[in-house]
């Protein structure tokens, strides 16, 4: 298999095609209608999206968003995807996990206060994603019965900055 060459970079109005291609495969929008509707309102709100792209296509989405005040330091990974036809879809994943946790260190650092803690929500069946997780240090801190839709559970993970080794493992990954 042939190395893909990946890129990241913001996520512009432009790519809502493309972006809501990606959601529509992913989440359970009853259409790409729905997935380019939910992606300009979450962009309107400020959301931050990054993309991946390979050879000029978008083949990978992660956004994050602020949770609570800037002072508590917490984000929110809320949307994450890779197009089903990337060949390495893990190591696109890993780029977008370390470019949104970058992006988010950079924010929080140009407004005079630290990236604490990162968390996002994921279905308990979604295997794949729980070892990924893991992977990269975040630990499994709540399941939420029953969250978005009766009879499927929710996993909280979690990944705190400010413990020693996790702080490490975020400068390794953003190259600082």
């Amino acid at each position: 298999m042939i190395p893909m060459f990946i890129t990241t970079r913001k996520a512009r109005h432009e790519d809502s095609q493309a972006i809501a291609h990606l959601l529509y495969a992913h989440y359970s929008f009853s259409s790409e209608q729905e997935a380019n509707e939910t992606f300009q309102r979450e962009y309107a709100l400020h959301y931050h999206f990054r993309v991946a792209e390979s050879e000029g296509r978008i083949v990978g989405i992660v956004s994050w968003r602020m949770h609570g005040l800037m002072k508590h330091g917490i984000i929110k990974l809320k949307r994450a995807a890779v197009s089903l036809e990337a060949q390495q879809w893990e190591d696109v994943l890993e780029v977008l996990f370390d470019a949104a946790l970058a992006d988010a260190d950079w924010y929080y650092r140009t407004h005079g206060t630290a990236l604490r803690k990162v968390y996002t929500v994921i279905p308990k069946n979604h295997d794949p994603m729980h070892v990924f997780l893991q992977e990269k240090g975040m630990e499994l801190e709540a399941v939420l019965r029953d969250h978005y839709y009766q009879g499927r559970d929710e996993y909280l993970y979690s990944l705190f900055l400010n413990q020693p080794q996790n702080f490490k493992a975020l400068l390794s990954s953003t190259g600082a």
